[in-house]
């Protein structure tokens, strides 16, 4: 005679219960879960699709020779015993993914050229200023996408540029819904299409007689849970400065 064993090939038995059991692996477990679970239709999931875990049990067919397993089959839980099953908050896992994400500050795309690519650089009041993201790609502009799975739930997240808000050191923003486009000498004296701004003064009394101009990018993020929880996530604001010098249109009267 063999006297009957506490735990088997990993199944622990629960006097309660009259079984052996083993809570299914994180995966499986979400597989199961109701509704769209591939075997909530057996009705082994038989409380809250939120709560509890599935386990597999088994009996014992016997111990006369040696240990041999009987019936088995699959059981829901609201309360695991022993050590509780992993608690998935799909919100902080998609704060971690974000978290984990590379972005750059935007580099200002800006005609007039700014004075760090060309010193000698000078815009005109009441002159078309371009403003564009020179190097928009998916870490200053996105669309960024990445996944984690932890305790059997994936959670994506999708974070991308919203606008940018451009501050044009003379007290006046503008905000722009895309990165805009590229100027080129060709287009000649003629308004952004996209995102522009015209100086009605002179930077002559500004630091170092040039306006300094920031560019925030300002990012969205959302998220959405394989359990079919979404949401939104505080997203990242990044921004870049560069300088602008402003000048006047002089005219030479003759007699």
């Amino acid at each position: 005679m063999f006297p009957a064993p506490c735990e088997k090939d990993g199944y622990e038995y629960v006097a309660t219960l009259d079984r052996f059991l083993r809570p299914m692996s994180a995966d499986k477990n979400e597989l199961y879960r109701p509704p769209d679970g591939a075997l909530s239709h057996l009705g082994y999931w038989t409380g809250d699709p939120s709560e509890g875990w599935i386990y597999e049990w088994r009996k014992l067919a016997g111990v006369a020779g040696g240990v041999h397993w009987g019936d088995y089959g699959y059981i829901w839980l609201a309360d695991a015993p022993g050590e509780p099953p992993v608690v998935v908050d799909p919100e902080a896992v998609a704060q971690g993914v974000l978290e984990g994400m590379t972005f750059e500050a935007p580099e200002l795309g800006l005609a007039p050229r700014p004075l760090e690519e060309a010193p000698g650089s000078i815009g005109l009041v009441g002159a078309p200023v371009w403003m564009w993201v020179a190097n928009a790609g998916p870490t200053t502009w996105g669309p960024v996408e990445e996944s984690r799975t932890v305790g059997g739930v994936t959670v994506t997240v999708v974070a991308e540029v919203e606008s940018v808000t451009w501050d044009m050191g003379d007290g006046r923003r503008v905000r722009c819904g895309s990165a805009g486009e590229v100027y080129t000498p060709r287009l000649g004296v003629r308004a952004s299409p996209s995102c522009g701004h015209v100086y009605t003064q002179t930077s002559g009394d500004q630091p170092d007689t040039a306006y300094a101009v920031t560019a925030t990018a300002n990012w969205t993020a959302t998220w959405s849970a394989s359990t079919g929880a979404a949401g939104t996530l505080e997203s990242p604001r990044l921004a870049a400065t560069a300088h602008v010098r402003i000048g006047e249109r002089q005219v030479i009267e003759t007699g």
